[in-house]
């Protein structure tokens, strides 16, 4: 008879065999538990500007009503996603139901000079041009298990990638209140030439560069 312990196959001797007849191979049940791999599985969703935008059940955001973003984990991974989903949060493109509630609530400084600023954000390119097709991202200081991380972001989008070059953008964040927050005031974005030295969060489905 053959039995399963932790699904390691394991031969036992039939009871009461009189002769060595043959072995029926009888297979373990299948799990139906979810694997920690599909758990952390990135998913990508659209923030409310309609840029993809990623999350997972292991890292956040947990919460997206209201097209807000909340809810992520104390590591690299959810530091990252939350970099990039309250950056797209912290736009004018965002609109003020979201960008005003989400400086008040999940910044660190002052929130009122800062969003006086977004009436000064203006630009000639189509919403398309300037929507990232992908993400690489790098920790530059900080610890993301700690209070205060920087996280750089490069981004592939169509306007950049037409003059051969990535939008980067580095974003302070603080551990507060059991949750990432963005350090004000905002650093500006800029043009970087390569991703040497950041990691890729893979191909954004769907999402054409």
């Amino acid at each position: 008879m053959l039995t399963t312990v932790s699904g390691v196959w394991l031969l036992r001797d039939k009871p009461q065999a009189a002769s060595s007849g043959p072995v029926e191979l009888v297979p373990p049940p299948p799990s139906t538990a979810p694997s920690s791999v599909d758990r952390c599985a990135v998913e990508w969703f659209n923030a409310p500007d309609l840029t993809k935008v990623p999350r997972s059940a292991c890292h956040g955001p947990r919460d997206t009503g209201g097209g807000r973003a909340k809810g992520f984990s104390r590591d690299e991974r959810g530091a990252v996603f939350a970099a990039i989903n309250l950056s797209m949060r912290l736009s004018a493109a965002a609109g003020p139901a979201v960008y005003g509630p989400t400086f008040a609530e999940q910044t660190v400084g002052d929130g009122r000079s800062a969003i006086a600023e977004l009436a000064g954000e203006s630009t000639t390119a189509r919403p398309a041009e300037v929507r990232p097709t992908q993400w690489w991202s790098r920790v530059s200081a900080g610890d993301p298990a700690g209070d205060l991380v920087e996280i750089e972001l490069l981004a592939a989008t169509a306007q950049a990638t037409a003059s051969g070059q990535f939008a980067q953008l580095t974003v302070v964040l603080r551990w507060n209140g059991g949750d990432w927050k963005v350090q004000l005031p905002r650093r500006r974005a800029h043009a970087a030439s390569n991703t040497n030295g950041f990691t890729s969060l893979g191909a954004i489905p769907g999402a054409v560069s």
